[in-house]
């Protein structure tokens, strides 16, 4: 952990806040009352208010802060990370702040462990990442990144080579700057930003790593380059992305537990939802309990409208087993179908790598 946090006093607004995350690049400030924690402040829950005054007392936007010890083991921490949306902790010793844990905080224990010296990045990555152009406008980045819930896309040439990445903070000062006079009908300096290309705000050179090189050497990328993901690289074609999320998921997989550890991002908070969505999961899980073991599941929520009223619902997942990781989409007109039809493929991927195991047996006792 980080023993020297930056806090905050329950009588400062959500302008010095949002102004102390900028200046450190950090998502969640703790507030302290004295000694002792009060809440907790995150951009997320910010964002989730929506059209809050700068004047708004902290206090207002603070939630309770997890209860996260200094003797907590780090699978068990970054499963609670995973499960509130953190992307940092505040650690406490009888409601007195002592530290605070973040995302880099674990990558940099990824670094130094021996457990992930033998891990390949082929277990953590999500292979054939979306990619934007180079002279793709940049609110089309800015939208794929969005619909993805990702934070950084890499970024090609017309020949599908890596020329760099753009990320949310290459766009944030772009979108910061003063904007022109609207003329009628139109929104005031939208122009100018749909005129501007990906290569104009993306990053280069790329960090980038090969498909065989392991996980703590990710972690030493990340770290040594201040960056919160890594492109996996076949030449100079990207075929694979790690992000920081990908490594406290390994991490909180670690963890021995009686239930799967799942997560359902893109959707707002719906509880009905969340609920009847868990359900379906639940019971296709019980089916490939038999089959293998089941550690996490990560799900990303994609709706929009397509016909008139109508909203589509794209979901991707990513499913890791104790021997290896899964990884699907589907889409349907219905939420709900859409995540039945999705079940239904993981099912049906899982059979079938089941089948080729034992035929593979077969031979192998027949020779």
């Amino acid at each position: 952990m980080s023993r020297d946090p930056v806090t905050a006093s329950p009588e400062e607004t959500l302008g010095d806040i949002l102004g102390k995350m900028r200046r450190h690049d950090i998502h969640e400030v703790p507030i302290v009352k004295g000694k002792e924690i009060a809440g907790l402040v995150t951009m997320a829950g910010i964002m989730r208010r929506k059209a809050v005054p700068p004047g708004t007392n902290a206090m207002t936007l603070a939630q309770p802060a997890p209860e996260v010890s200094p003797g907590d083991d780090l699978p068990s921490v970054s499963e609670r990370m995973l499960q509130g949306g953190f992307r940092a902790l505040p650690v406490c010793e009888r409601k007195k702040l002592v530290g605070i844990l973040s995302r880099t905080d674990i990558v940099r224990a990824i670094a130094q462990l021996h457990e992930f010296s033998d891990a390949r990045v082929a277990t953590v990555l999500t292979p054939s990442p979306q990619v934007v152009r180079e002279n793709d406008p940049v609110v089309h980045a800015i939208r794929l990144m969005q619909s993805l819930g990702e934070r950084t896309v890499p970024v090609v040439n017309d020949k599908g080579k890596l020329v760099g990445v753009v990320g949310q903070k290459d766009v944030a000062g772009l979108f910061a700057r003063p904007k022109t006079k609207a003329q009628t009908g139109e929104i005031a300096g939208e122009k100018e930003k749909l005129g501007i290309e990906v290569k104009g705000v993306m990053r280069y050179p790329v960090v980038t790593i090969g498909p065989d090189a392991t996980v703590d050497r990710v972690a030493e990328l990340m770290l040594k380059h201040d960056v919160s993901s890594v492109v996996v690289v076949d030449g100079e074609t990207p075929t694979g992305i790690v992000t920081k999320l990908d490594l406290i998921e390994l991490v909180a997989g670690l963890k021995e537990r009686e239930e799967l550890l799942v997560q359902i991002g893109g959707l707002e908070e719906q509880p009905d939802v969340y609920e009847s969505l868990y359900g379906i999961i639940r019971k296709t899980m019980a089916k490939l309990a038999q089959v293998v073991t089941p550690r996490t599941l990560t799900i990303h929520v994609q709706t929009y409208k397509a016909e008139g009223d109508r909203v589509k619902s794209s979901l991707r997942a990513r499913f890791a087993t104790s021997h290896r990781m899964y990884y699907l989409t589907h889409f349907d007109w219905d939420l709900h179908m859409a995540m039945t039809g999705l079940m239904d493929l993981l099912e049906k991927q899982i059979l079938k790598e089941k089948e080729r195991r034992v035929a593979e047996r077969k031979r192998h006792h027949g020779t």
